[in-house]
């Protein structure tokens, strides 16, 4: 049974994680963690951190901690962006650091196409000594403990405007999947698309969708967020890989929100965890100062 049982873990694990870059409920609040382009639709400078603990119950089970910053600076016409993130799964850590920058163009009165780069390093590790093989006479048998560092590559885009936010991008840039080992990530591809619907003046809706792929895995998340009185935010979410969760949030000032969320996987796990955690605070710091940082423009005669 305890094999039955590791070996789902580590299928699972391949579908919802091993695509190396953090899985969060929280998507639709650092887009920039996996799109750089969105450090250049920022109106204001925003500094997040994020913690998640998966599959409560396993041992070594997967948990992620990011920091993430990001925001329009007018001195160099764009956006900048930093995204520290370490990632923990069994035997396997992935830890990495990049910087981004995001060149913003309007297309028309209130929305721009922002076009982003994300450069830096990528460090993968394995317990080789801790791991166990049926065949210990296996000359390919990992015995002891392995590190590599690697570049990490990305682009996006991103559109925002009338309320609306579109982007796409690919990491791990260098990496094609045919080549691609344990230490060497494969490129993964995004999308994701929202909307904030002022339903009144005291109601936000906001529904979400969120894609990743790796080719060979795909997986997507579906969340609707409502936001009451500018104070209190509440959401439900559906994955793909059969999870479910909710989200609930709370801005303890304007510029400063504290949220949870808590996901249930009711598949071929839901006997064997209780259930995955994570939390994440957010700050606006404010616009970085310049005489006219958002240009208004007579073609639009604003």
């Amino acid at each position: 049974m305890r094999i039955i049982v590791v070996l789902t873990l580590m299928l699972v694990a391949l579908i919802t994680q091993a695509q190396n870059e953090p899985m969060i409920t929280h998507f639709m609040y650092h887009e920039h963690v996996f799109n750089p382009a969105a450090a250049g639709n920022a109106r204001d400078i925003h500094v997040g951190v994020l913690a998640r603990q998966q599959w409560i119950g396993f041992k070594d089970a997967p948990s992620t901690q990011l920091i993430n910053a990001y925001g329009y600076v007018p001195k160099v016409k764009g956006g900048l962006g930093l995204v520290v993130a370490n990632d923990m799964l069994g035997k396997e850590r992935s830890f990495s650091a990049r910087f981004s920058y995001a060149y913003r163009q309007r297309l028309c009165d209130k929305a721009f196409l922002s076009a982003g780069i994300s450069l830096g390093l990528l460090n993968k590790a394995i317990r080789g000594s801790e791991l166990i093989f049926q065949d210990g006479g296996d000359q390919g048998a990992m015995g002891a403990n392995e590190s590599l560092f690697k570049p990490y590559v990305g682009l996006g885009l991103e559109c925002k405007g009338h309320g609306l936010t579109i982007g796409a991008s690919v990491t791990h840039l260098d990496q094609s999947l045919p080549k691609a080992t344990v230490f060497r990530v494969p490129r993964h591809y995004f999308g994701y698309a929202k909307y904030d619907w002022n339903a009144s003046k005291k109601l936000t809706i906001t529904p979400a969708v969120f894609v990743r792929s790796s080719v060979f895995i795909t997986q997507a998340d579906v969340n609707v967020n409502f936001t009451f009185n500018k104070r209190v935010v509440t959401g439900l979410l559906y994955r793909s890989t059969d999870d479910i969760g909710g989200l609930l949030g709370v801005y303890i000032t304007k510029s400063v929100l504290l949220s949870y969320s808590y996901d249930f996987d009711f598949g071929a796990l839901r006997t064997n965890q209780s259930g995955s955690h994570e939390l994440t605070l957010i700050g606006i710091i404010g616009q970085l100062k310049d005489k006219k940082p958002f240009q208004k423009s007579p073609r639009y005669m604003n």
